[in-house]
C-alpha cells in the first residue's frame, strides 16, 4: 500500500514526488515516458540578455534526484488502464503489472495536442513545426511566425513571444479573437497581423518551414514565415478514468480541480496539462502545480490519519 501514486512521469509529476519524497511517505510513480514534454523551456531576461535553462535540463535533475538509492519512491514503466476507490482507498489497475494500491492519487498524465490534417508535413514537425508556442518561444526571436488557433492557451502563447519576433501572422479559423484585454493588447502591437477565417492548407518546406498557404473563401494566400505553431485545441490523457468509479472530469475530459489541486472525489489531486486550471504549459508552472497537489494530498493524509507508521518514526529519529 503507498500513501501517494502518481500517474505521469512529466514535470508536475516529477515535482510531485519530489515533494513526496522529502516527506518521506511511500510513494509510486507509474508513466509511459518518463520527463514527459522534457522540451520545454523557461526564458529568463537579465539586463537586456536571454538566457535559457531548458526544460528538460530542470526534469533531469528530479529524476537524479528521484533515482538516489535512498529515495522513498517507486517507479513503474507502464500505462495505467483503470482506477477505482474502494473502502477509502484507491486501486490502480495498470497494462503489464496488475493491480496497485494507495490511499491517494496524483494524476498528472498530461494531454497531447491536436495534429493538423494535412499529408506530407510530419518532417518538418520540430524544425519549424510546433504545437507548443512556449515549448519553442526561445528560438523565435527575430523570426516571421505564424500561429494557428484561438484557444485560451494560443493566447497566452502569443503573449509569451510577442515582444521578441520580428512578425507574427494569427491565423483565425473563426471570424473574430475573443474580445478579452490580452487580445486587445495584442491586436495592438505593430508587428502583429491577425488574418481571420482562414483555413491552413499547406505547408512548405524541406529542411525548415518556409512558407504556409492559406485558404480564404475562394482564394489562396503564400505567407512566407519561419516557424508555424498550430493550438487547435489538446486531448487530455484521462481515458483510464472512465474504467473505474470516480467521477472527475468534465465534459471535455479534463480533471476537476479546485485552487488546491483537489477533484471532486476525496483522495484524488491533479496537475498539469491534464486538470481544468492549469494556467500554462510552462515547466515551472507545471512544476509548481504538481508540488501543490502533492502538498494537498499530504494533507490529506494527515486530515485522514493515514500517514505510515515508518514517517513519525523517521522524524523520531531525526528529532
Amino acid at each position: 500500500m503507498y500513501d501517494i501514486l502518481i500517474i505521469g512521469g512529466g514535470p508536475s509529476a516529477l515535482a510531485a514526488a519530489f515533494y513526496a519524497q522529502n516527506k518521506q511517505l511511500r510513494t509510486l510513480m507509474i508513466y509511459a515516458d518518463l520527463g514527459g514534454k522534457a522540451g520545454w523551456a523557461h526564458n529568463r531576461t537579465v539586463n537586456g540578455t536571454i538566457n535559457v535553462l531548458p526544460g528538460h535540463d530542470l526534469v533531469e535533475r528530479l529524476i537524479s534526484q528521484l533515482s538516489n538509492h535512498q529515495s522513498s519512491v517507486a517507479h513503474i514503466n507502464d500505462r495505467v488502464v483503470g482506477l477505482r476507490k474502494t473502502n477509502g482507498m484507491f486501486v490502480v489497475d495498470t497494462q503489464q503489472y496488475g493491480e496497485r494500491y494507495a490511499r491517494s492519487v496524483v494524476v498528472a498524465s498530461g494531454a497531447a495536442p491536436n495534429r493538423l490534417p494535412l499529408p506530407g508535413i510530419q518532417h518538418l514537425f520540430g524544425v519549424g513545426l510546433g504545437y507548443s508556442i512556449t515549448t519553442f518561444a526561445h528560438q523565435t526571436q527575430g523570426q516571421r511566425v505564424a500561429v494557428y488557433g484561438v484557444t485560451p492557451r494560443t493566447i497566452r502563447g502569443v503573449a509569451e513571444i510577442v515582444l521578441g519576433t520580428n512578425h507574427i501572422y494569427w491565423i483565425s479559423p473563426d471570424e473574430e479573437l475573443p474580445e478579452v484585454p490580452l487580445v486587445d493588447a495584442i491586436r495592438r502591437m505593430p508587428n502583429v497581423t491577425i488574418i481571420p477565417q482562414a483555413t491552413i492548407r499547406d505547408v512548405v518546406g524541406i529542411n525548415s518551414v518556409k512558407q504556409i498557404v492559406l485558404e480564404r473563401g475562394s482564394s489562396l494566400q503564400h505567407i512566407p514565415v519561419d516557424r508555424l505553431f498550430v493550438d487547435i485545441g489538446i486531448q487530455p490523457n484521462t481515458g483510464f478514468l472512465n474504467n473505474g468509479n470516480v467521477d472527475v472530469l468534465d465534459e471535455d475530459g479534463f480533471v476537476i480541480v479546485d485552487e488546491y489541486n483537489s477533484s471532486p472525489c476525496h483522495g484524488i489531486f491533479a496537475a498539469g496539462d491534464v486538470s481544468n486550471s492549469v494556467l500554462g504549459e510552462q515547466v515551472l508552472i507545471a512544476i509548481g502545480d504538481g508540488v501543490r497537489a502533492a502538498v494537498s494530498a499530504y494533507e490529506y493524509l494527515l486530515v485522514h490519519k493515514l500517514t505510515l507508521e515508518e514517517v513519525s518514526n523517521a522524524a523520531g529519529k531525526t528529532a
